[in-house]
């Protein structure tokens, strides 16, 4: 192999891993996964939880998941993590739902997709309250 026929394949060979570099690129970002076998309880008088007495607040649990006072009193809870991109959602008590502020998703109080481009819904689960306590599962 003469010099200008090494070069042209070192050529064609760097405009490979240029091309799979760009293409790795393009893939959408990776969403973390929905807790699963979620049993979970809230002390609602805890300093981190307190904030959900009050209708129209939520609160993280740090372990995925989402729990908000919807306006009328009633307890929710889903996923926090966006099903577009993973963004950490949040909850808009004044349209009574779920918002990605990274490309305006919407979700219901059940984490329906009301607007995209989020196009699968965020996992929801079952919120039981007792006297100052919250049990979610799911």
């Amino acid at each position: 192999m003469d010099r200008k026929e090494f070069l042209s394949q070192l050529g064609i060979g760097a405009a490979g891993l240029v091309l799979f570099g760009c293409m790795g690129g393009c893939e959408k970002e990776s969403v973390p996964a929905s807790p699963s076998n979620v049993n979970l309880t809230i002390d609602l008088t805890s300093t981190t939880y307190s904030k959900l007495l009050t209708p129209g607040q939520f609160a993280y649990t740090g372990n995925g998941i989402i729990v908000a006072q919807t306006t009328s009193g009633d307890y929710i809870a889903v996923s926090q993590y966006c099903t577009h991109e993973g963004v950490t959602v949040v909850f808009e008590s004044t349209k009574n739902d779920f918002y990605c502020s990274a490309h305006n998703s919407r979700f219901n109080t059940s984490g329906a997709v009301q607007s995209g481009p989020a196009g699968s819904a965020l996992k929801q689960y079952t919120v039981t309250k007792n006297g100052n306590t919250l049990t979610i599962k799911g």
